[in-house]
């Protein structure tokens, strides 16, 4: 069974994250939710990559790919598709999206902690 927990944080804790290699705001901490008791995960894809993400509600400047895939999924249930920075088009993660309309929740986003750098609030941002 899938579990999630929205996860609010306070304001002077929030941190951005922004697109590792051109710098465009992508979501911020306040977005993170958990699934399954956790809201950072680390797979192994079917080419032996491991992939370490977080999950996040909602996610700005961005492109999400118009396949949906149900193989190879890390999470029951939901379809991913690719996420791909909508200023410099590298690779972001996954949004994934429920395959049942009966499901509590419609989707969410896995980002690549390799992918986006975080910022404090403290840092001006």
């Amino acid at each position: 069974m899938l579990a999630y927990v929205k996860t609010d944080r306070n304001d002077k804790n929030r941190q951005s994250f922004h697109c590792a290699w051109c710098g465009i705001f992508i979501t911020d901490s306040g977005q993170l939710f958990r699934i399954n008791g956790a809201d950072s995960h680390s797979f192994v894809n079917p080419s032996g990559v491991q992939c370490n993400f977080r999950t996040f509600h909602h996610c700005e400047n961005v492109i999400v790919h118009h396949d949906l895939y149900f193989e190879h999924s890390w999470f029951s249930g939901f379809g991913w598709r690719f996420l791909m920075c909508a200023r410099c088009l590298h690779h972001l993660g996954w949004k994934y999206d429920r395959g049942n309309e009966h499901m509590d929740i419609h989707g969410f986003f896995g980002v690549l902690q390799e992918a986006v750098e975080s910022v404090s609030a403290d840092d001006g941002t």
